[in-house]
């Protein structure tokens, strides 16, 4: 008696060891977004940083930069809060580098996944 074995159903090594790369970069990946949705504190103004609060701030600082004279009550985590032009930008400026610090520690981890260097998915995050 045989059993007739269907081998286009086979998993290959190479599919498994893909899959696992996509899986590992997913991770890296979700890991990166909760670290840019975290928030930051700025000079004692607590902001969100989700993707929606980048844009509001960016178009505040926009504004910022087209008006020296620009102020703006901002709802920051501990409520509102009365913003200079000036202040706007920094506080746009310290978004945007915490944004890139967490692509930064995302190419990190992307490196040492592709050299096969083991790393902590969970710390060095900013």
């Amino acid at each position: 008696m045989s059993i007739p074995i269907d081998l286009s159903q086979m998993i290959t090594a190479e599919q498994q060891a893909s899959a696992a790369d996509r899986a590992a970069r997913d991770r890296i990946k979700a890991r990166r977004d909760m670290a840019m949705a975290a928030g930051i504190t700025v000079g004692g103004v607590s902001l969100a940083t989700d993707d929606l609060s980048q844009q509001r701030i960016t178009g505040a600082a926009l504004a910022a930069m087209l008006d020296p004279d620009y102020a703006v009550q901002w709802k920051a985590g501990q409520g509102f809060v009365a913003l200079t032009a000036s202040q706007v930008i920094v506080l746009a400026q310290a978004m945007r580098a915490h944004v890139q610090a967490c692509f930064d520690r995302e190419a990190e981890l992307l490196a040492a996944l592709e050299t096969g260097v083991p790393f902590d998915i969970e710390t060095g995050w900013p």
